[in-house]
């Protein structure tokens, strides 16, 4: 029953979280990138911002106030290219990973995907909540 709680809520917030981020794109990004400013815009601090492996998009985002961070080989990186801080990948050590149990019995959520991510494996693994909170 807590596992089926715990999921129902995390599905609740991540819709939650579609809708207001996608009001944030019709609001404000879409004008932005419609029409690019000519000089960049403040970035938004609540914001998460986003990582690309692309120059142009990298660019696009920075000028309309988005957080973004370049994943690139620094050979590949344009001499016109503004970098604020060149920082090293590194695996987050500080994440806890802790299994859910319930009754001392550990009941981890199953994985949906392994593999690079992309909007398309967003929209295939993300799925409604299907369990039933009354037992």
């Amino acid at each position: 029953m807590f596992q089926d709680l715990v999921a129902f809520v995390a599905q609740l917030q991540c819709t939650l979280l579609d809708i207001h981020t996608l009001l944030d794109y019709v609001e404000i990004l879409h004008p932005l990138l419609a029409s690019p400013p000519s000089k960049p815009v403040h970035a938004n601090p609540t914001w998460m911002g986003c990582f690309t492996r692309n120059t142009k998009i990298c660019e696009g985002l920075y000028f309309v106030g988005v957080p973004v961070w370049l994943v690139h080989n620094e050979e590949f990186i344009p001499l016109t290219m503004n970098i604020i801080h060149p920082v090293w990948l590194t695996f987050p050590d500080s994440i806890v990973r802790v299994m859910y149990s319930e009754r001392g019995v550990r009941k981890p959520f199953p994985s949906i995907f392994h593999g690079p991510g992309s909007l398309l494996h967003h929209y295939h693994t993300h799925q409604c909540y299907e369990g039933t909170l009354a037992e």
